[in-house]
């Protein structure tokens, strides 16, 4: 048999296209000796039989680690019995011997290789490739091998490196791509080592091609499927996965991705895509579409400190310009400092401190603070909150402070013996909260007025200032329901940053309220939430306690992004964002880092994680 290789080796040494080698068993020494001699350039094809163990053990991991190292392809299949090679299809050894030193040495096996040249070589080579197409082709970036099914969108895999949960990986099928997404990995596997039924060829993988020193096995989901021929289109995954798949890593390269990233849930292109962030240590941009924000409404949740405010300021910052105009309720004076937008682009409202009772319930709370009490029996009482009903009005355009100071208001409204409690009163919010803030309004209403009227893309209300609770929820109540009726009025995209939005929309119970006293805010946010997407009002609302919103406006808010959260009462109220199973999610938010989040819902292509530049 030497002579046999010998000339093998030749033929080899002068090939200049091809050399292809179908052989149940091929041992790492002979093949060395092989491709020591195969020129540089030359294609490499290889088919070796796996159907058992004692294929493996044969062929050696060495022969797996050679060829996985080098520029050819290596297929395997559960039925190879022939050996044959080939060199540039002009040239071909066939017989009974296996790329073996019992097959190829002369004191090896009785073997009997025939040479072919001319015609029988091409008709060899046509078979070659019939043998290649009920073979399976191993990928050099596999990072995984379906080992189960679970159900029609999930599967046990084996993860031939380490890879961290929520990694994304493609299955090619037919026509078509599987996305999938890497949802939990266990460090420690029970069954691999006894798995030898089903398709014998996965051992290939599962002993030799271990690149994972833990043997780690994972749960993949099926997210999407991405069908051929209908650029950018996605759907409800119609295809499975099977045994055996191979699942290769998303890249930042991928135009696949790119595409997918910039369609929206409906497996559409997005009508305006804006990056918030990437893929976790990954470049690859992920996008919300804003149509869906302005007329389907958002979600931003997660503890102080997780990344929200920048999140926002992100996604606000890339808005392209004229397409939509963007009021933020900044309660805390941060996106002056967040947003990276030329002051062109941008207004800025600072209200002063101020108290701004815009109810008759407001100003007897605000007596009875300061100890006093009306209770609107005598005629004095009764002529003073007359007076005041027609003045203190919950509506921007009919309020008297558009003319008026507090002040004023309530010196007017009073007489006899009840002017003195006002005057006594007065003077006691003077020493407390200053004279400015008693006659402001009138001022406070121009800023708010300048906020609705100016031609900018974002309107930024700074709400620092205004520390009194009540006063502050009057004014965001009055600019909402001005918003809204702007809108209404001439509908187009505009979108409502309300930061702590459990202030202003609390769910029943998490917040007190005194009793009888109306709220605006929280009227005009359910109104927002129920409304605002007829006329391309969107509301997006920034929470660190999702469990003390309105579960009547978190229900309408459609797409989410949510970071980390640690209490069991906040990480049950936003379960109903992830789809089911969505166990692997939700142990996961305790342990989110500042930047991390999940982004779901209708203004995304599905579910991921995504990181954000802090």
């Amino acid at each position: 048999m030497k002579e046999f290789f010998e000339l093998l080796k030749e033929r080899v040494s002068r090939a200049k296209e091809s050399l292809k080698i179908a052989s149940p068993w091929v041992e790492q020494c002979i093949l060395e000796k092989l491709l020591e001699v195969l020129p540089e350039g030359v294609s490499l094809q290889v088919i070796l039989r796996v159907r058992e163990k004692e294929d493996m053990s044969i062929t050696g991991a060495g022969t797996f680690r050679l060829l996985e190292g080098e520029r050819g392809e290596l297929y395997i299949n559960d039925k190879l019995h022939a050996k044959m090679f080939i060199v540039d299809d002009l040239f071909a050894l066939v017989g009974s011997a296996n790329l073996t030193g019992a097959g190829m040495r002369e004191e090896g096996n009785l073997e009997a290789m025939v040479p072919l040249e001319g015609e029988e070589v091409k008709r060899l080579s046509e078979l070659f490739e019939e043998y290649k197409r009920g073979s399976i082709k191993l990928l050099r970036e596999a990072v995984a091998v379906v080992l189960s099914l679970e159900s029609s969108t999930e599967a046990i895999v084996y993860l031939l490196q380490e890879l961290p949960e929520q990694s994304l990986l493609w299955s090619q099928k037919e026509r078509s791509k599987l996305l999938c997404s890497l949802t939990r990995v266990y460090t420690t596997p029970t069954h691999v080592e006894n798995l030898t039924s089903g398709k014998f060829w996965q051992i290939a993988y599962l002993n030799l091609l271990n690149k994972s020193a833990g043997k780690l096995i994972g749960r993949v989901r099926v997210l999407i499927e991405l069908r051929e021929g209908r650029e950018g289109y996605f759907g409800t995954p119609l295809k499975t996965l099977s045994v055996g798949d191979q699942l290769l890593p998303v890249t930042e390269e991928d135009q696949n991705l790119v595409r997918v990233m910039k369609t929206n849930l409906s497996g559409y292109p997005m009508d305006i895509p804006v990056r918030v962030g990437h893929l976790p240590e990954k470049s690859s941009g992920v996008y919300v579409d804003l149509a869906k924000l302005t007329s389907m409404h958002m979600a931003v949740l997660g503890t102080t400190g997780s990344g929200k405010t920048t999140f926002v300021s992100r996604l606000v910052e890339n808005i392209p310009p004229r397409s939509a105009k963007t009021f933020i309720f900044d309660l805390f004076g941060e996106y002056p400092q967040k947003l990276n937008l030329p002051e062109e682009r941008t207004h800025l409202v600072r209200i002063p401190y101020t108290l701004l009772p815009i109810w008759t319930e407001d100003v007897k709370e605000l007596f009875r603070d300061y100890g006093f009490l009306i209770q609107e029996k005598g005629e004095e009482e009764k002529s003073f909150l007359t007076s005041l009903r027609g003045q203190l009005k919950p509506d921007f355009k009919l309020s008297g402070y558009r003319e008026k100071s507090l002040e004023e208001i309530l010196l007017q409204s009073s007489k006899g013996a009840l002017k003195r409690e006002v005057l006594e009163l007065l003077d006691m919010l003077s020493k407390d909260i200053g004279e400015e803030a008693l006659k402001n309004q009138p001022q406070v209403f121009n800023l708010l007025e300048e906020a609705l009227r100016v031609d900018r893309d974002v309107v930024i209300v700074d709400l620092k200032e205004v520390v009194n609770p009540s006063t502050r929820l009057n004014l965001v109540g009055l600019l909402l329901k001005e918003i809204l009726s702007l809108a209404r009025q001439k509908p187009e995209r505009r979108l409502l940053v309300l930061e702590e939005a459990h202030n202003f929309a609390p769910e029943r119970g998490a917040l007190e309220v005194s009793a009888g006293r109306e709220n605006l805010a929280i009227n005009m946010t359910k109104r927002i939430a129920l409304e605002g997407r007829k006329f391309g009002l969107g509301l997006l609302a920034l929470s660190q306690r999702p469990s003390n919103l309105s579960k009547y406006v978190l229900s309408q808010l459609n797409t989410q992004a949510i970071f980390r959260l640690i209490t069991h009462r906040d990480i049950e109220a936003v379960s109903q964002f992830f789809e089911y199973p969505y166990e692997d999610k939700l142990r996961l938010l305790p342990t989110l880092k500042p930047g991390h989040l999940f982004l779901s819902g209708v203004g995304v292509p599905f579910s991921m994680l995504v990181e954000i530049p802090l």
